[in-house]
């Protein structure tokens, strides 16, 4: 059943049902109500059932009955009738740990993590006190440890992963001895890659819950999945991004948000030199392919192959710069931005303009990034004087 019938079906109060505990308490009522109504990332169908003013008590059973489908819906079976766990969540939430989409994209999975190897007695004892976990990260690192990933993965649904090995759709960009950077274009080829192999990722679009992430992203603009070969048993081994909302992050999601994006864009250019020049020519030459399949995500337009090569060097220019020096061959002849020179740099939201002598484009950024690290490189407006 679709989440938005169920919130428009009668109120049904389960045993663990979060609600009834919540509307007991006026503070945490509130907190949650607050809370709520400032988190962009709860689906636009559900704040539209809810209307323009809410009241405190209908957005605690909106809330109830989103944390109950998160639970029902994982890897490791329904945890909806376990109390505790939807407790934990919305603690979480309240104080400001992780919005609706960690905790549905990414927070369902972990505890079903916990859950399987406690009824099984394969937690170890430093493990075994669910109350000493205070985040979702802490819990993520279960499905990782040396000491538990061979029994996850015989617990998990191996033949679900071959379903969606067979049915997945994506197109390969880059298959080399290195690395295997794909497209997808569908909810089981994200699945596949954060489950497959080599280490377990958290990105939301390829989570028990992905059916609902994958088509909230991919019809705005390309997703990209790279996968290092040499280090696939490593967060590092995988990453995902999707420029139109400035993301680039490793399998655990380390320092996701728009506020971060320069340092991943530095982590990623550190770890991978070239390789986002190599996407980005990779994306040219399979135009019309990744453009076709990609009407079905967008309703018949396609993706805009020009805007999509753009944000990736604009949201990603260290990493796009990476790789060449001017003396390099595969440095572009003419291009202003490998050469020494002055910079005009306007910062966007304040409206205020420097001029910054720098070695090349991407030693212009470095410079900001150092200097600012609490701006994103998507607040300025650059351009190299004459």
């Amino acid at each position: 059943m679709k989440l938005l019938q169920i919130l428009q079906r009668p109120s049904i109060v389960v045993e663990a049902n979060i609600a009834a505990k919540i509307l007991k308490d006026p503070k945490q009522t509130k907190m949650l109500s607050i809370a709520f109504r400032h988190d962009h990332t709860i689906p636009k169908t559900i704040v539209a059932r809810l209307g323009p003013k809410p009241t405190d008590d209908q957005v605690v059973q909106a809330w109830s009955q989103l944390i109950d489908d998160t639970l029902r819906r994982n890897d490791y079976g329904d945890l909806s009738a376990n109390g505790k766990f939807d407790d934990w969540l919305t603690r979480l939430y309240i104080n400001g740990q992780a919005d609706y989409e960690d905790i549905n994209g990414e927070g369902g999975d972990a505890l079903g993590v916990w859950s399987a190897l406690s009824k099984r007695g394969q937690l170890k004892p430093r493990d075994q006190d669910f109350n000493k976990f205070t985040n979702i990260k802490q819990l993520q690192r279960l499905r990782n440890d040396i000491d538990y990933r061979d029994e996850l993965r015989r617990i998990k649904d191996a033949e679900k992963i071959e379903k969606m090995k067979r049915e997945k759709k994506d197109l390969t960009l880059i298959d080399n001895d290195r690395f295997l950077v794909t497209i997808p274009f569908d909810y089981g080829s994200c699945y596949v890659f954060n489950n497959s192999t080599g280490y377990q990722a958290h990105f939301c679009t390829g989570s028990s819950q992905g059916t609902t992430w994958f088509p909230r992203y991919a019809p705005d603009g390309i997703i990209v999945s790279v996968l290092d070969k040499q280090n696939m048993n490593t967060k590092d081994g995988k990453w995902q991004m999707h420029a139109v909302t400035n993301q680039l992050v490793n399998a655990d999601q380390d320092d996701r948000g728009a506020h971060n994006l320069s340092r991943n864009d530095q982590k990623f250019a550190e770890l991978f030199p070239g390789l986002m020049k190599e996407i980005v020519d990779a994306i040219q030459a399979h135009d019309f392919a990744i453009h076709e399949e990609s009407k079905e995500l967008t309703g018949g337009k396609g993706y805009d192959i020009a805007k999509e090569i753009n944000d990736l060097k604009t949201k990603f220019p260290l990493s796009y710069a990476s790789g060449e020096t001017p003396n390099e061959p595969n440095a572009e002849e003419g291009d202003d931005d490998n050469t020494p020179g002055t910079w005009t740099v306007r910062h966007i939201p304040s409206d205020r303009t420097a001029h910054i002598p720098a070695d090349s484009r991407a030693h212009l950024l470095e410079k900001l990034r150092n200097k600012y690290p609490q701006y994103p490189v998507t607040d300025y407006e650059i351009s190299k004087e004459a």
